[in-house]
């Protein structure tokens, strides 16, 4: 075992196709960028974790489990990367548990989400109509799905919208299932653009339940059946920020400035 190590640390899905093609895309995406370094795997939720060794049989760590045997093994250089999009609820608890750890290891540094700064979303609103509308997109407008939260407010959904707008995109719209800005108003906004073909996409790492079921689910109250029920077309891309190089480039890029905690 390597004295240097990379703890790659994700919420975690129960999808296993897109847990592949998304965490598990990132994870050797940073395994390729630092050969140095053994790549590790954990996971922020509980629930899913036990969800996923009940019905596979696969046993992934929680933080600090994983923490404690990378400390118990002998490795001094330790550089934490986290999968969330944002410095959220679940990215602050992940750092507080990191920084108990601080002791154990001779070098500790830990990364940044993956919107975290302002040069983060500004690359993320260039790239992302290119990569879910592709060149031919002049008569289509894309609705990004986040997750939101209604009890921790998460302000980089409307910054990331600001910087839309800023680059004079008139056919990107961001939405959250939780919290502000909320689907009404995304779909205000899309009203007024004129644009009546919509793509929908989650803004989340992996394409999980609320992708599935609240983005494009055959309820009347997905946001797909509420935009057609509205006379709007709509296309769905099923795929997790994750599966995108561009996006596995912006963690290993985020990897490589991790700073010490």
């Amino acid at each position: 075992m390597s004295s240097k190590a990379l703890l790659v640390i994700s919420f975690g899905t129960s999808y296993a196709d897109t847990r592949e093609r998304t965490i598990g895309a990132i994870e050797k995406k940073l395994e390729e960028r630092f050969p140095d370094r053994d790549v590790y795997r954990a996971w922020t939720s509980g629930f899913i974790i036990k969800r996923v060794a009940k019905a596979e049989g696969l046993v992934i760590d929680k933080p600090e489990e994983a923490l404690e045997k990378l400390a118990s093994r002998g490795v001094t250089d330790l550089i934490v990367q986290p999968t969330h999009l944002s410095d959220g609820y679940e990215n602050q608890r992940m750092l507080e548990t990191v920084r108990s750890f601080a002791g154990r290891f001779e070098t500790l540094r830990v990364g940044r989400p993956l919107l975290d700064t302002e040069e983060d979303r500004d690359f993320a609103a260039q790239i992302m109509p290119r990569l879910c509308l592709g060149k031919d997109s002049a008569d289509k407008a894309l609705m990004l799905m986040g997750h939101g939260s209604e009890k921790h407010p998460v302000p980089v959904y409307g910054q990331l919208q600001e910087k839309i707008i800023e680059r004079g995109m008139d056919n990107v719209f961001v939405g959250t299932v939780e919290g502000s800005p909320s689907f009404e108003d995304a779909k205000k906004l899309l009203d007024g653009s004129g644009y009546r073909k919509v793509v929908l996409t989650p803004l989340m790492i992996v394409a999980g339940d609320h992708a599935r079921n609240d983005l494009a689910g055959m309820d009347s109250d997905s946001w797909k059946s509420r935009l057609e029920c509205a006379g709007y077309r709509t296309e769905v891309i099923m795929a997790g920020l994750g599966e995108y190089p561009e996006i596995q480039e912006m963690f290993v890029r985020h990897a490589a400035e991790a700073e010490t905690i």
